[in-house]
């Protein structure tokens, strides 16, 4: 009867585990290519040269944002780490207004 078997329901269910486990990586290709292909890398440029569109998008002026950026960047900033690059202060603050 298979409720008599001699294997107990922790060795199945570790089995389960690693026969379904998938490869782990640290970071997606897709995030990888984030500053060639990100819009904050592309988008920021742009407008930083348009103070309207600027204004438009973020809903302070560059300048608001600056000063801003200089009261929190200490808080949101991460240490950049040898197996993957960190999101800037300045993209973390400019996702958080968006």
């Amino acid at each position: 009867m298979p409720w008599e078997s001699d294997v107990s329901e922790d060795e199945v269910l570790l089995l389960y585990a690693v026969d379904n486990k998938r490869e782990r990586k640290w970071v997606h290709e897709v995030d990888m290519k984030r500053r060639q292909f990100g819009e904050f890398h592309h988008l920021m440029k742009q407008l930083h040269q348009d103070e309207v569109k600027f204004k438009e998008y973020f809903r302070m002026s560059i300048n608001q944002f600056e000063h801003l950026m200089s009261l929190i960047k200490d808080d949101i900033e991460k240490k950049e780490v040898n197996y993957r690059e960190s999101i800037s202060a300045e993209e973390r603050l400019a996702l958080c207004l968006r």
